[in-house]
Protein backbone atom coordinates (compact mmCIF):
# COMPACT_ATOMS: atom_id res chain seq x y z
CA UNK A 1 0.00 0.00 0.00
CA UNK A 2 2.80 2.24 1.29
CA UNK A 3 4.77 1.31 -2.27
CA UNK A 4 1.65 2.10 -4.84
CA UNK A 5 0.76 6.01 -2.93
CA UNK A 6 5.05 6.17 -3.41
CA UNK A 7 3.85 5.51 -6.83
CA UNK A 8 1.34 7.82 -7.20
CA UNK A 9 2.73 10.20 -5.12
CA UNK A 10 5.47 10.27 -7.77
CA UNK A 11 3.12 10.05 -11.07
CA UNK A 12 1.79 13.21 -9.60
CA UNK A 13 4.62 15.31 -9.34
CA UNK A 14 6.17 14.03 -12.40
CA UNK A 15 2.92 15.59 -14.05
CA UNK A 16 3.16 18.32 -11.98
CA UNK A 17 7.18 19.14 -12.25
CA UNK A 18 8.51 17.37 -15.92
CA UNK A 19 11.88 18.10 -14.69
CA UNK A 20 11.91 15.32 -11.97
CA UNK A 21 11.90 12.63 -14.44
CA UNK A 22 15.11 14.26 -16.47
CA UNK A 23 16.83 14.59 -12.96
CA UNK A 24 16.33 10.85 -11.78
CA UNK A 25 17.42 9.81 -14.93
CA UNK A 26 20.29 11.55 -14.58
CA UNK A 27 21.21 10.56 -11.39
CA UNK A 28 20.54 6.46 -12.22
CA UNK A 29 23.30 7.57 -14.65
CA UNK A 30 25.90 8.96 -12.41
CA UNK A 31 24.89 6.40 -9.62
CA UNK A 32 25.56 3.53 -12.24
CA UNK A 33 28.95 5.72 -13.31
CA UNK A 34 29.92 5.36 -9.73
CA UNK A 35 29.23 1.68 -9.14
CA UNK A 36 31.29 1.03 -12.42
CA UNK A 37 34.32 2.84 -10.84
CA UNK A 38 34.44 1.13 -7.37
CA UNK A 39 33.73 -1.96 -9.17
CA UNK A 40 37.04 -1.45 -11.47
CA UNK A 41 39.18 -0.19 -8.51
CA UNK A 42 38.16 -3.20 -6.17
CA UNK A 43 38.82 -5.83 -9.23
CA UNK A 44 42.31 -3.45 -10.12
CA UNK A 45 42.88 -4.33 -5.72
CA UNK A 46 42.69 -7.24 -5.98
CA UNK A 47 44.64 -8.52 -9.37
CA UNK A 48 47.52 -8.38 -6.79
CA UNK A 49 46.67 -9.92 -3.93
CA UNK A 50 44.20 -12.80 -5.00
CA UNK A 51 45.24 -16.14 -5.08
CA UNK A 52 42.06 -17.59 -6.22
CA UNK A 53 41.86 -18.73 -9.85
CA UNK A 54 38.66 -17.64 -9.75
CA UNK A 55 38.88 -14.26 -9.34
CA UNK A 56 42.07 -14.23 -11.26
CA UNK A 57 39.31 -16.03 -13.90
CA UNK A 58 36.70 -12.99 -13.36
CA UNK A 59 39.70 -10.08 -13.60
CA UNK A 60 41.23 -11.60 -16.26
CA UNK A 61 38.16 -11.19 -18.65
Amino acid sequence: MLTGLFVVLLGVLILLYPHILVVMIASVFILFGFGMMAASWQFRRLRRRSNSPFMNWIIRW
